[in-house]
């Protein structure tokens, strides 16, 4: 177990247990949504407005350039991405996916701006047709057309791409789409369903051995019980 805990290292957070030797595989699907990235860049672009306007306000009360409003002046104005990147950080959320011989359980989290994840796991039957895709974000092509839109008449201008960068991992069972998670990144996507992958095929693993295991002599070897096997 201890080399297979090694193959599981990393990002999305994946834990195994063995009980009365059926495995079970939870994987922790911690990941960024665009909707949360654009609210924590508004955020951290807010701060950074604020922290400067805190410095004017200093100086102009104290008639002079003073220490804390230089302090807040360089904050706002050079450390917005570090405010950006800890409130995205803080911004991350955690879809849960567990696997057994049997099954696949989905705990999703609500749509955003929720943070909550679902009250009910979905099941899946793992003896069905399914696998695990990822699926261009369903809003990417829209803010393409805008963000086209705004370069053509206001050149110069810099625009951020949330959803064009984003994907749904997805579920695909018995020809139906079950969304897993929607994520930012798609380095971040491809691990997501690279792990989701590999675990569904290790489980496949699993049950085909379980399969092949003998439970009387003749599932064995052909013959009469008793009989030496050739």
């Amino acid at each position: 177990m201890n080399g297979l805990a090694k193959v599981f290292e990393g990002e999305p957070r994946t834990d195994i247990t063995v009980e009365a030797g059926r495995t079970t595989i939870n994987v922790a699907l911690r990941h960024l949504r665009p909707f949360d990235a654009q609210s924590a860049d508004d955020m951290a672009s807010l701060l950074a407005v604020a922290a400067v306007g805190v410095a004017g306000w200093i100086s102009y009360e104290a008639m002079t350039v003073t220490a804390p409003a230089i302090g807040f002046f360089l904050g706002g104005l050079c450390g917005r991405p570090f405010m950006q990147q800890k409130i995205r950080h803080v911004a991350q959320v955690t879809a849960t996916v567990k696997f057994t011989e049997n099954a696949i359980w989905l705990k999703k989290i609500k749509k955003a701006p929720s943070w909550e994840p679902e009250q009910e796991w979905q099941k899946f039957d793992r003896s069905h047709e399914h696998r695990f895709v990822l699926y261009q974000h369903d809003k990417a092509q829209a803010e393409k057309d805008e963000i086209d839109y705004q370069v053509r008449t206001k050149p110069g201008l810099r625009v951020a791409r949330y959803y064009g960068e984003s994907y749904y991992v997805v579920l695909e069972y018995l020809g139906q789409r079950f969304d897993v998670a929607e994520v930012m990144g798609q380095r971040r996507a491809s691990a997501i369903l690279d792990r989701l992958s590999f675990c569904d095929k290790y489980m496949d693993s699993l049950t085909d051995a379980r399969k092949r295991l003998p439970i009387r002599p003749e599932d064995e070897w052909p013959g009469p019980s008793g009989s030496i096997p050739q």
